[in-house]
């Protein structure tokens, strides 16, 4: 029987599915129930900075009449505060003392915030490692490219710099230079990336003239920008790359491993077809490598990645006008 087990961030992991932050892990039975459907690590629900600032004052703004001393604003927010994210540390606690996977704790960060302490205290409470989340709007038409990207660094160096576990960063693909983006975090000595996040996105609700979220669950078609990325860079940096988005079958984990991916993020499947999915994808994963006589990943692993191609420049090409053609004759 074929082995299945993988290693990311330096851990361990009996395959390559990762449960990734939802609401799914949100909870303790959430994240054993997890556990228990097969998946060989878990990303605790993303904690926001911004969100939590924000609860922090609408709590003072409801204890107002209490607020006549000059310390008492300061002291209202940070008790907010501190009982926000005690509730998460709890949890990460919790899951730590009762799983017997990898438990990995999520940020979603600013540069300048106060991310890197509120991380600090994950690694104080167990995490195995830690994700970082950012994502900047780029909608300032004053700001350059360049700007942007100088923000990923100094957050990326900032946490290599201040903490002493594995790292990765799980990012959007909005770059004028994507491939020299990862590289230039290879050379910040980052653990991995997870590629690509799924950001929130307006939509608008046109008969009642509102702005509505749009559609966050992913569709099984939209693993293609995930796998391009993933085949273009797995063999040109040192560090994980763990596939997200649109991972809806055993047959797209495959994909993904053979483009270079060290493990796969899943979330939508998870909460569309229901945790009995996990096996499922594991026994495909299983039967194909028996099928092709591969004994462990590590033997097809990357085996289609640009780097190994007879033809690189596949993975690169625009082909509309090809793929256009075999539609109309299907």
């Amino acid at each position: 029987m074929a082995d299945v087990s993988t290693s990311y961030l330096g851990m361990k992991l009996k395959n390559p599915l990762i449960a990734g932050s939802s609401p799914l892990t949100a909870t303790l039975d959430g994240l054993k129930r997890c556990e228990d459907a097969g998946v060989s690590a878990v990303v605790l629900k993303s904690i926001f900075e911004e969100q939590i600032e924000m609860e922090s004052e609408s709590a003072v703004d409801e204890s107002d009449s209490y607020l006549a001393h000059a310390d008492a604003y300061g002291f209202m927010k940070g008790a907010s505060i501190e009982r926000q994210f005690d509730a998460y540390l709890t949890l990460l606690e919790d899951a730590k003392k009762t799983l017997d996977i990898p438990v990995i704790a999520s940020i979603n960060c600013r540069q300048n915030g106060s991310w890197i302490e509120y991380a600090k205290r994950f690694v104080a409470c167990g995490a195995d490692a830690i994700e970082l989340n950012h994502y900047v709007v780029a909608a300032d038409i004053e700001t350059e490219g360049h700007t942007i990207e100088k923000e990923y660094f100094s957050l990326v160096k900032n946490a290599r710099k201040q903490l002493d576990l594995p790292i990765s960063l799980k990012m959007g693909s909005s770059f004028s230079s994507l491939a020299n983006m990862l590289r230039r975090f290879d050379e910040l000595s980052i653990n991995g990336v997870v590629l690509f996040n799924r950001f929130y996105s307006p939509d608008i609700d046109i008969d009642n003239l509102k702005l509505i979220p749009a559609q966050m669950i992913s569709s099984k078609d939209e693993y293609a920008q995930s796998l391009r990325w993933t085949a273009l860079m797995s063999e040109e940096v040192r560090y994980d790359i763990c596939a997200a988005t649109g991972i809806h079958s055993g047959s797209t984990v495959i994909k993904q491993l053979l483009a270079g991916a060290k493990a796969v993020q899943l979330c939508s499947v998870l909460l569309k077809q229901g945790l009995k999915s996990v096996k499922t994808m594991e026994k495909e994963l299983s039967d194909w490598m028996d099928k092709h006589e591969y004994s462990s990943i590590s033997d097809f692993n990357g085996k289609l990645a640009q780097e190994r191609m007879e033809d690189p420049s596949k993975w690169e090409r625009v082909q509309y006008m090809k793929s256009i053609l075999e539609a109309q004759k299907g």
